[in-house]
């Protein structure tokens, strides 16, 4: 005989089957989960990135911003047109300061050529002329002067324009011409 047991259904052990049916189901159901979760994620960066955008733009527009925007604008415009032209000022200085006839030597020079009892009165100069007027005692010291002036460094020639004599001095009247300096030259450097 055989005994009944009541509760052995129960006690049963019950096998695990795999069923690839339910676990396709539960991929799929992850998936859209998944999808669902960035989707949302998207959607809050999207509406937070929104929220940036516009506050700036509203700080953008601002009137009193945009007002000291385009001062400041304004402001750069002039300082680089005021930087220009301190550029070009500073190459036409090196360009007068190159093509300067007279100088502290120059003039150094001359002094160094005078007799002693020649005395300059005036000295101008024009391009590459220079005119040099002065009174002396004698003519011989002119003649002298005009010697020297044409050993000094540059000069083309030396020429007497007068000598007059007015009471016991003699004026005169020297004209100095230098080499050409080529000015277009120093203008491309």
């Amino acid at each position: 005989m055989v005994d009944l047991n009541f509760f052995e259904p129960y006690i049963e052990r019950r096998e695990f089957r795999f069923n690839r049916m339910v676990l396709l189901y539960i991929l799929l159901a992850l998936c859209l989960v998944g999808v669902a979760a960035i989707g949302i994620y998207n959607q809050v960066q999207l509406s937070m990135l929104q929220g940036e955008v516009e506050a700036r733009r509203a700080l953008a527009e601002e009137p009193g911003l945009v007002s000291k925007y385009e001062e400041i604008k304004e402001l750069e415009n002039e300082m680089e047109t005021f930087k220009r032209e301190v550029e070009n000022i500073i190459k036409m200085d090196k360009n007068i300061a190159k093509s300067d006839i007279i100088s502290e030597e120059l003039l150094n020079e001359i002094r160094s050529k005078m007799p002693e009892d020649l005395f300059l009165t005036n000295l101008s100069a024009s391009g590459r002329d220079v005119r040099i007027n002065g009174a002396t005692k004698d003519s011989n010291s002119v003649a002298e002067f005009s010697k020297g002036l044409r050993f000094i460094k540059d000069v083309e020639s030396v020429f007497i324009d007068s000598i007059d004599k007015l009471e016991d001095n003699y004026n005169f009247v020297l004209n100095i011409v230098f080499k050409d300096v080529n000015i277009d030259e120093q203008s491309q450097e």
